[in-house]
């Protein structure tokens, strides 16, 4: 019978910390080395081997090689849920990676959700920020017009002034403007193929692109076990402070993506003018907190 090997990676770009324990706690070996070599280094222990992975920005990659070996498990640590790492006292990538093994041996191991291949391509298309960018750009217009003491009344105004930092901002505002153009044509393609971003879309204030980015952020919604937990994980329900007999709750969490939060709350809005139920629901609330 295979050995039962529990593997704590404390992940960087350029080299990684590795610690073995075995099922009893042991540290068998620690090593470091090219995260380029991981893989091959893990495919060369023996037994059946667990490895903890704490989330990085380019997890994914390393994920799916890991995921590719014999005899091996792959478990994703959640940063904003590392309690362990975070709190001590004690904090270098030695003790990182003994800490992701141990946690993940008394099963301890706080695991971020891993969303396949194709998810991810959809979630990079929701993602893309370029109307955040245009955004940005219509901000530096005004505080240079302000800078000088310019008032126009459009855009064909702004043309007519000649002004070179002007000119610039305005060939990046066509630019982005075609890549959001292109965007949008592929979120509409996108969610036309995809049947839980189609019934989403059904939900009155809900539009393609909202669709997309809460079906990809909530990916399969059958690992909630009820409504209440997928509005935790959004980071939609009530902070509650309980010690003794003193119990009350706070604002929301705030647990989940700021972007999708701030989305939600644009549907909501939209919602309430076309839903006359969730019109008067939401006078009813808005009266009883008054605002």
């Amino acid at each position: 019978m295979n050995s039962e090997v529990y593997v704590g990676v404390d992940v960087h770009e350029g080299e990684s910390q590795i610690a073995v324990l075995n099922k009893d706690g042991e540290l068998l070996e620690e090593k470091r080395l090219p995260t380029c070599s991981l893989t091959k280094y893990l495919s060369s222990i023996n037994g059946n081997k667990h490895v903890a992975v704490e989330a990085v920005g380019f997890v994914y990659p390393i994920y799916d090689k890991l995921k590719m070996l014999n005899d091996c498990t792959v478990s994703v640590a959640s940063p904003s849920r590392l309690q362990l790492i975070a709190k001590s006292k004690l904090k270098n990538d030695r003790v990182d990676a003994i800490a992701l093994g141990e946690l993940l041996r008394t099963n301890y191991l706080p695991v971020s959700h891993m969303i396949d291949e194709q998810a991810r391509e959809k979630k990079l298309l929701a993602m893309a920020r370029y109307a955040r960018r245009k955004a940005r750009v219509i901000v530096e217009i005004k505080w240079l017009l302000k800078r000088r003491g310019i008032k126009v009344k459009g855009h064909d105004d702004l043309k007519e002034l000649h002004l070179p930092e002007i000119d610039r901002r305005l060939k990046e505002m066509e630019l982005l403007n075609s890549i959001i153009d292109e965007l949008e044509n592929a979120i509409r393609e996108t969610a036309a193929n995809d049947e839980r971003v189609k019934l989403l879309d059904t939900i009155p204030g809900i539009a393609p692109y909202s669709a997309l980015y809460l079906s990809t952020m909530l990916d399969d919604v059958g690992r909630f076990h009820d409504s209440k937990q997928a509005a935790a994980y959004l980071g939609l329900v009530l902070s509650l402070y309980q010690s003794g007999d003193v119990c009350y709750t706070g604002h929301i969490t705030k647990a989940g993506d700021p972007v999708l939060r701030s989305i939600l709350i644009q549907c909501a809005r939209a919602s309430i003018k076309s839903d006359k139920r969730l019109k008067e629901f939401y006078l009813r609330i808005k009266h009883k907190r008054r605002q």
